[in-house]
């Protein structure tokens, strides 16, 4: 089955270690990405590699539910994430490049449509939606960083 991948950045204006320490804070998720209905920690561990968390979100009416676990955790650069069950197989990765104006995030998530050849069909409508909240995402997050509540809390997120 074809890889869809999917890739969207935005310079903010703050430090790569603000940034990503908004970015890895799960209780952000919400907050940034439209569609996601759930982002719990399954154990106690809630940052670095190896945590896991039950995610549950919206596409297109359809609900879908995964266990996903942290691969990547290279502080202050980036943080990544691989699904362990659910319909949809999929990894993402937050890239943090600081430069003189701030730092510059990119988003990354790829997938692979589920159903077969009905996955396929669907997957356009899915991709574009995909696309969408991917720069809905970085905007949110940008916003939150680049006004004063989003400084006086810096947190994170995935």
């Amino acid at each position: 089955m074809a890889n869809h991948r999917f890739s969207a950045s935005v310079g903010i204006a703050a430090d790569p270690e603000t940034v990503f320490e908004w970015v890895a804070d799960y209780r952000h998720v919400a907050q940034a990405l439209e569609g996601v209905e759930r982002w719990e920690p399954l154990q106690h561990q809630t940052r670095g590699r190896g945590a896991r968390f039950a995610v549950a979100m919206n596409a297109l009416g359809f609900p879908l539910e995964n266990e996903l676990v942290l691969d990547v955790w290279e502080q202050p650069s980036a943080i990544g994430w691989r699904s362990q069950s659910g319909l949809i197989e999929q990894t993402g990765r937050w890239d943090f490049q600081g430069g003189p104006d701030g730092t510059e995030v990119t988003l990354t998530i790829s997938y692979v449509p589920p159903l077969g050849v009905v996955g396929q069909l669907v997957a356009g409508e899915v991709d574009t939606l995909v696309r969408a909240r991917l720069e809905r995402a970085l905007a949110a997050i940008k916003q939150a960083l680049e006004t004063d509540a989003g400084r006086e809390t810096p947190s994170s997120l995935l």
